[in-house]
C-alpha cells in the first residue's frame, strides 16, 4: 500500500497526514494543534496533558479512546487490531482534520512537559543477583518532574529506548530512581549490572504514562512481581497517608526470597499502619519457608473473593498481569475500570 492510499478500518482511516489539525480532548475542551506527522498522544504530551496511556507503541490498548468526531490515519503496517469501533489507539493515530477525543482523565489545566535531558548517574548498587538500583539527577534547572507511578525512557546512542518507572517519591529535585533487572542479552540492563558507574551521564526523557493512584476512597490492592515492585514502591512513598486511610495490601510474588530485593523496605512499609498489609508470595520458596506460595494473582483472589469495592494496582510478568486482571474482573467481580496496570513494566522490550 503507498503512502497516499487510504483505507476504512472499523470506520477509522488509514491513510498520511499533511498538515496541521486541531484535536479537541473532550469533556474539559482543550483543543490543541497536531503537527503533521505527529499522534493524538505525543500532541498531548508535548502540551503537558496526559491522556490514558502505557506503551506508546499500540500494543498494550491502555490508550485506546472513543472518537466522538473525525477520523484518524495510522502509518502503513499497523493495524488497530481489538480496537472497538468508533475508537482509536492515541499513541498511533494521527489527525485527519477536526478531531474530538473522549479523555475524561484529561485536567482543564497542563501538568509535566515531557523533558529530554542528560542524567548523571549517582549510584549503581547491586542488590540482589540480578537487580541493580540506579539513582539519577537530571539537572533541576530542566524543571524534569513525574507523578508517582509513572516512568522516563533511557535514550541509548543510536536512538533506541527502555523504558523505567520511578521507585522514589517525586519531590521536583530532578532525582529519579530506577530498578533494573539484568536479562539475557539486554543491551541497557547488561551495560547497567556490569559497567554502570556513578558519574556516568545518561540521556533521559520523559516522564510518560497514567499510572497513578486515583481519587477515590476505595481499598487499594497493590499487585506486583520482581521488578514491578518500582512504580508500587513509589506511589506507597508518595501517597502513605491516602493509602492508610483507604486502606491497602501489597502482594509481591517472587520465585525465591531473594526475588523480593525490597523485603525490608516493604515491611517498614506495613509497619507504619494498621491498614497497611504486606504479603510475600514465593512460587518456588525454600522448604524453611513459612509463608504464601503460588501464584502471586492467586493469593489475592482467595483474600479478597468479592473486589467489587476494590482498585487493583498490578505490574510485573505479563503473564501474571494478564492472568490477575482475567480472574478479578471475569470471576471476582472486580470493574474493569479498577484495574490499573503499566505495560512498561511488562514489556519484554524493557532490558
Amino acid at each position: 500500500m503507498s503512502q497516499d492510499q487510504t483505507l476504512e478500518h472499523h470506520g477509522v482511516a488509514t491513510a498520511p497526514i499533511h498538515a496541521v489539525h486541531r484535536i479537541t480532548f473532550a469533556p474539559v475542551g482543550v483543543t490543541l494543534d497536531c503537527a503533521p506527522g505527529e499522534t493524538v498522544l505525543e500532541t498531548a504530551l508535548a502540551a503537558g496533558y496526559f491522556p490514558k496511556h502505557s506503551c506508546r507503541r499500540g500494543e498494550c490498548h491502555a490508550c485506546c479512546a472513543p472518537v466522538r468526531s473525525g477520523s484518524v490515519s495510522y502509518p502503513d503496517g499497523f493495524v488497530p487490531e481489538g480496537v472497538p469501533d468508533g475508537h482509536c489507539l492515541t499513541c498511533m493515530a494521527r489527525p485527519e482534520g477536526e478531531l474530538v477525543i473522549e479523555a475524561p482523565e484529561v485536567s482543564a489545566v497542563p501538568g509535566r512537559r515531557v523533558i529530554q535531558a542528560g542524567a548523571r548517574v549517582l549510584l549503581a548498587e547491586r542488590v540482589s543477583h540480578d537487580v541493580t538500583v540506579v539513582r539519577l539527577q537530571v539537572p533541576p534547572a530542566v524543571g524534569f518532574d513525574f507523578k508517582a507511578g509513572q516512568y522516563c525512557d533511557v535514550v541509548l546512542r543510536d536512538g533506541t529506548r527502555r523504558s523505567y518507572s520511578m521507585a522514589n517519591t517525586p519531590d521536583g529535585s530532578g532525582i529519579i530512581e530506577w530498578h533494573v533487572r539484568a536479562l539475557p542479552k539486554g543491551r541497557f540492563s547488561t551495560h547497567v549490572y556490569q559497567t554502570l558507574k556513578p558519574r556516568d551521564m545518561l540521556r533521559v526523557e520523559g516522564p510518560f504514562g497514567a499510572f497513578v493512584l486515583s481519587e477515590t476512597d476505595k481499598p487499594v490492592i497493590l499487585l506486583a512481581s520482581g521488578t514491578g515492585y518500582a512504580p508500587i514502591a513509589s506511589l506507597m512513598k508518595t501517597h502513605g497517608q491516602a493509602l492508610h486511610k483507604r486502606g491497602a495490601t501489597l502482594y509481591w510474588g517472587g520465585r525465591q526470597l531473594a526475588d523480593l530485593y525490597a523485603f525490608e523496605e516493604a515491611e517498614t512499609w506495613q509497619a507504619g499502619s494498621e491498614r497497611l498489609r504486606f504479603v510475600p508470595i514465593l512460587s518456588e520458596p525454600d522448604a524453611d519457608w513459612g509463608g504464601h506460595s503460588g501464584f502471586v494473582h492467586e493469593a489475592v483472589a482467595r483474600d479478597f473473593p468479592n473486589m467489587r469495592d476494590v482498585e487493583v494496582y498490578a505490574c510485573g510478568n505479563p503473564l501474571m498481569v494478564d492472568a490477575a486482571r482475567a480472574t478479578f474482573t471475569r470471576e471476582h467481580g472486580l470493574p474493569e475500570t479498577a484495574f490499573f496496570s503499566d505495560a512498561f513494566i511488562t514489556s519484554v522490550t524493557n532490558l
